[in-house]
């Protein structure tokens, strides 16, 4: 619960690649978050540094470009976007298994939710008040009708949206996102 006096911070990070001689791409994010009133200014800018450079991370994996982390500093490596990219990579981008096409697919649709919000609905804040069915996906793109989900699960029983995943209109994030799938499945299963 919040009160009157707590402290509202918003952080924001936007990152350009070149991808080509006179051709660039940005990525940009946001988070806000509440701290409380009693909060030290260290505290308060500590926070917003971490959220800062998670922000970084995540617009960097928007870009497809690779990227190091030292002692919570993010690096840039190397453009991974084809084109004649005369830069020399600094080290090599850590090794990843390679995604299936669905979960690329997914991904980019994630991606597209943080960089085109104003191209998706959000339906799950009306699903949890019971104003939306919940069957619906928590997020649908405007125009094709793609849809993401909230109360999907991977093979290991986590959520199935990516951990950097923010949501653009109330700036939630992991643990408060899997926490809005588990009201909209418990819904479900109240029917």
């Amino acid at each position: 619960m919040t009160s009157s006096n707590d402290t509202r911070i918003t952080v924001s990070r936007r990152s350009v690649a070149q991808v080509a001689p006179y051709e660039s791409e940005e990525a940009s994010t946001s988070v806000e978050f509440t701290m409380s009133a009693d909060s030290s200014p260290e505290e308060i800018l500590d926070a917003a540094q971490e959220w800062r450079n998670s922000l970084a991370r995540a617009n960097f994996e928007a870009l497809g470009v690779g990227y190091e982390e030292i002692d919570a500093v993010v690096r840039r490596l190397q453009k991974s976007v084809p084109g004649d990219n005369q830069s020399v990579a600094m080290a090599a981008p850590p090794p990843s298994a390679p995604p299936t096409a669905a979960a690329d697919s997914t991904g980019n649709l994630w991606r597209d939710l943080m960089n085109n919000s104003g191209n998706w609905f959000t339906n799950w804040p009306d699903q949890l008040e019971g104003k939306d069915n919940p069957t619906r996906p928590a997020y649908r793109r405007r125009g094709d009708g793609k849809g993401l989900w909230l109360t999907r699960k991977d093979a290991n029983s986590s959520p199935a949206f990516p951990s950097w995943f923010v949501c653009p209109q109330t700036g939630k994030t992991g643990d408060a996102l899997a926490e809005v799938g588990r009201q909209i499945r418990q819904r479900l299963e109240q029917g």
